[in-house]
Formats: C-alpha cells, structure tokens, sequence
C-alpha cells in the first residue's frame, strides 16, 4: 500500500514537472516582436492608444454597470492598456488614474501629452539640443507623434512640427523607435 502511495505521488510530481517546464514555450508563444505580453486583442500589453472620441468615460471596471470614475473630454488624449477583458481595456492616463474603457472609444493612433514642466519647452527643427526652436509648449498638451530616434521624438501640435527629447513626453515607451 505504501509503495502504491509513494508511487502515485512519483508519477504526480512527474506530471507536475513536465507541465510547468512547458509553461515558457506558451508564454513565449504569445509574446510580441518586443517580447511584451499578447492581450485577447492580439496586440502587445501594456501599449498606448489615444481616445477616438471628444467624451470618454472612465469605469471602475469591465462593463457599463461599473460606476463612472471620470470623464474625459480630449479627443487624442492618450492612455496606456494595461489589461483587456473581451471589449474593454483597462487603462492608465498621464496622471496615475487608472479605470476601464470599452475598445470603441480608442484608436491607435499615437498621440503624446508634454511632461510636466517649470517652463515651457522648445519645440526644435531637429533632433538635437541646438537646433533652431520652431515652437514654445506648455505642459499638458497633446500631440500627435510622427517619429521617434534615439532620445528625441518628432511630435505636430497646433500646426506646428518639431522634435522633444523623449524624456519630456508621455506616451512612448523608452525602448519604441518609431518611424
């Protein structure tokens, strides 16, 4: 009988084993070209997306009987999905709120909104620190960005088109080299 015990759980721990060291080939399998995990979508997480519409509201959680937290009213405005559940996508904004979304109020286009700032901050005519200023932007605008290279991003707001060290924008991953 003891033996039979010990050999059933022989054959358990075996079993176990053998599951979790295929644990890493699925994972894997369901990574993206950025090694970022797939969502439901098929698309990576976390990732930014902007809102497609002028008013937006933000749930405590997946489903429209969730109570509104906020709502937002800047069409572009972009958000970080950190989660998925069928159509909704939990989100994150450029202050730390984070709430859920249905699917059809966010597109992908990239939007990026200007880092907080004691000053306003030049918009330059090229990718490095001396070049010509074409623009000043306050914090908290949003703009839709072109172009990323190294530690400068291409960004157009109000008419105008430029280059902002990365470190200034939110919306772009450090690692996203954009073209």
């Amino acid at each position: 009988m003891d033996r039979l015990v010990i050999l059933r759980v022989g054959l358990g721990l075996l079993l176990l084993v053998s599951i979790v060291s295929l644990l890493p080939l699925s994972i894997a399998a369901q990574t993206s070209r950025d090694n970022r995990v797939l969502g439901d979508s098929g698309l990576p997480l976390p990732r930014f997306v902007a809102l497609s519409e002028n008013t937006a509201n933000m749930r405590r959680g997946p489903g429209e009987d969730y109570p509104m937290l906020f709502q937002y009213r800047r069409l572009g405005l972009p958000l970080e999905v950190m989660a998925e559940y069928g159509q909704w996508r939990q989100v994150r904004d450029h202050e730390g709120s984070e709430g859920w979304m249905h699917a059809r109020l966010l597109r992908g286009g990239r939007h990026v909104v200007i880092r907080q700032a004691a000053n306003a901050l030049p918009l330059r005519n090229g990718a490095a620190a001396g070049a010509g200023v074409v623009a000043l932007l306050q914090s908290g605008a949003i703009a839709r960005l072109k172009e990323c290279a190294e530690a400068w991003c291409e960004i157009e707001t109000q008419g105008y088109r430029g280059w902002l060290q990365r470190d200034n924008l939110w919306g772009v991953y450090a690692f996203e080299e954009l073209d």
